[in-house]
């Protein structure tokens, strides 16, 4: 059995442990909070985007543009964004398990793009080494580190490298349990529209200098913002799971303190009667 200073030191080892957990709780809950503002914001800007699209797709005049049809490649790119960091539950492990079962169902060779350390380390121990690894990303969904994934894909798409665009990442939105998903974003499909209202101008609108190049300035800044909004819910997704398992480990360190105060005053009253008892036969033998 532990001895009274044992357990003291136990029970402000523990503590200590749960002033760390505690806080990184709260952290994570406060950017969560503020993640989902920054993606407000952009899914204003961003539907507004999709919306001129649209219209240009479903204009009397055919558009006939590159990104509407597979690219002369020969490979899918699949971008897997995950975390940088653990403590986060099985978060990444349920998302990298989802993204080696989507790509190996292909049956084919691929163009693995990795945002995250986990992912790269991951697909790196089960046979999948990566193409391009992005690390520090994670961590700092920001539009401008989009616009610079932007110009790697749209290079990969380009060039003939790749004939078709995945993102696969963990959704989030506060009202559900945060999952993987897998969405293609090139090439571009007019079903991708379907919950994009319409505009009804009262007049024909007029592309200038033609709804072609209109389309094409419009299309890198729908999948800046469509990989800014799947970065953002990346990133929020594990931070909801860190708090959850930094309230979960928080929960525990209650208990374990709970059951330690217990056992150091079960110690220290056996100790306080085995002086009493002491005290007594010596009296006694007196």
């Amino acid at each position: 059995m532990q001895n009274t200073n044992e357990i003291r030191r136990h029970i402000n080892a523990v503590r200590q442990t749960r002033k760390i957990t505690n806080a990184m709780k709260l952290v994570s809950t406060a950017r969560i909070k503020k993640a989902m503002q920054n993606l407000k914001y952009n899914n204003f800007y961003f539907e507004r985007v999709q919306s001129a699209m649209k219209d240009i797709l479903l204009s009397p005049h055919p558009v006939d543009h590159p990104y509407l049809s597979l690219g002369r490649g020969k490979k899918r790119a699949y971008i897997v964004i995950s975390g940088d960091k653990g403590m986060v539950g099985d978060h990444n492990a349920k998302l990298l398990d989802f993204a080696r079962t989507e790509i190996l169902n292909t049956g084919e060779k691929v163009i693995l793009i990795t945002i995250g350390i986990t992912a790269s380390e991951y697909f790196k121990k089960n046979g999948l080494a990566p193409d391009i690894e992005i690390s520090g990303v994670s961590q700092n969904p920001s539009l401008d580190n989009a616009r610079n994934l932007v110009i790697d894909l749209i290079d990969l798409f380009d060039n003939g490298e790749a004939r078709s665009v995945y993102l696969i990442y963990t959704t989030f939105d506060n009202k559900t349990i945060p999952n993987p998903i897998v969405r293609r974003i090139l090439p571009i499909r007019i079903h991708d529209y379907e919950n994009i209202p319409e505009t009804e101008p009262e007049h024909e609108i007029l592309y200038i200098p033609s709804p072609e190049e209109v389309f094409s300035d419009l299309v890198p800044q729908y999948l800046v913002g469509f990989l800014f909004e799947a970065m953002v819910q990346a990133y929020a997704s594990e931070h909801y799971a860190r708090m959850n398992a930094m309230q979960s480990a928080t929960d525990n360190a209650d208990e374990l303190l709970e059951k330690l105060t217990i056992d150091y005053n079960r110690v220290r009253q056996a100790a306080i009667t085995q002086e009493i008892s002491e005290i007594t036969h010596t009296v006694d033998e007196t």
